[in-house]
């Protein structure tokens, strides 16, 4: 009797949660909202490391983006969040990348070369973002990550690449020729 009226009280209590419209799920959007969040892969070795002192760069020279790291358990779920918008922003090693390219289990590659755009390359690392990336966001980023090279930060040294395998949005193209 008592397991039923617990039950009872737990099936209600839940109800009223989700009818009151506070499901948590929904803060995760308010969250995205609120920050840029910089995906990165668990697979990848050295994004995550890299992708934290980007994000202290670019609390320093665009604070108000809020930028925090995120990461993507591996290479499929990191395609699938950045192919549904989901998190626009990536970071991605070009050895990553390239095993990516050469790996043919991973089925949705193709989705990352056809939602995806490359908006700065780095030494050893690339920063993606979505094709609905927004071009007045593009513009933030490139030119406070060319300003935090110009004042001697040569982790985000522009290193311009000819061999993309996702190309430059064109916006970059025409920035930082």
């Amino acid at each position: 009797m008592k397991i039923s009226l617990k039950i009872k009280l737990l099936i209600i209590a839940f109800s009223i949660f989700l009818l009151s419209g506070h499901a948590p799920w929904g803060q995760h959007e308010v969250y995205r909202q609120m920050h840029m969040l910089l995906m990165c892969s668990k697979t990848d070795s050295g994004a995550f490391e890299f992708t934290k002192k980007l994000a202290k760069i670019f609390d320093k020279y665009l604070p108000e983006a809020k930028a925090k790291v995120a990461r993507a358990r591996d290479a499929e779920r990191l395609i699938d969040l950045l192919s549904t918008n989901q998190i626009p922003l990536a970071i991605l090693s070009n050895k990553f990348l390239s095993d990516l390219e050469e790996r043919s289990e991973v089925s949705n590659f193709k989705d990352l070369l056809e939602h995806s755009k490359t908006l700065y390359t780095f030494k050893n690392m690339m920063l993606i973002a979505n094709r609905d990336f927004s071009k007045k966001h593009i513009i933030v980023i490139i030119d406070s990550l060319y300003e935090a090279s110009q004042n001697k930060n040569h982790m985000v040294k522009f290193f311009k690449k000819t061999n993309l395998v996702i190309n430059y949005d064109q916006i970059v193209i025409d920035k930082l020729k």
